[in-house]
């Protein structure tokens, strides 16, 4: 009977030496900016999954300064542009067999004007651009928002000579 119940004991730590914990995000959920594009990356690990794909949404909110640039590398006076936005991206991670974890970024863009409104041949570039109440949510689990850390950021690109 000792070597059944220590079988049997065998047995039941083997089942709760794996138990199912709850999904969560492990760390800090982390922030950056892409020096080039002013594209925003969120960065995240989050444990306790099962194994079924799972679903993600970032969202911040937004403030993209654009600027007429002349061939001169000039950016005259009342050429700017301001867009303030809120955005979202969504991306669907399968956990990592083993683990029952997801380590992913999502990328939220800067948003584009739909058409140049510079005079003549000037070039629309991206000055600056700020992004604050930065956010990931597994959707399907129902866990967040997280905030990111930093929660804002902000950029200049130095397009346009200081006066």
């Amino acid at each position: 009977m000792l070597a059944v119940c220590g079988a049997l004991s065998c047995a039941f730590g083997t089942v709760q030496a794996n138990p199912q914990s709850k999904p969560q995000f492990s760390g800090k959920v982390t922030s950056s900016i892409d020096p080039k594009t002013g594209d925003l990356k969120v960065c995240f690990k989050e444990i306790g999954l099962n194994y079924k794909p799972v679903t993600y949404v970032a969202k911040a909110s937004v403030v993209a300064s654009y600027a007429c640039r002349n061939y001169g590398g000039n950016c005259p006076k009342g050429q700017e542009t301001v867009i303030k936005e809120k955005v979202s991206a969504t991306a669907t991670y399968s956990p990592n067999k083993y683990t029952g974890s997801v380590s992913a970024c999502i990328t939220l863009k800067v948003p584009k004007l739909s058409k140049n409104p510079c005079p003549g041949k000037m070039d629309l570039v991206l000055q600056s651009v700020s992004w604050s109440h930065i956010t990931i949510t597994d959707v399907t689990n129902k866990v967040g928002p997280v905030d990111a850390h930093p929660s804002k950021q902000s950029a200049n690109f130095g397009v346009c000579p200081a006066k």
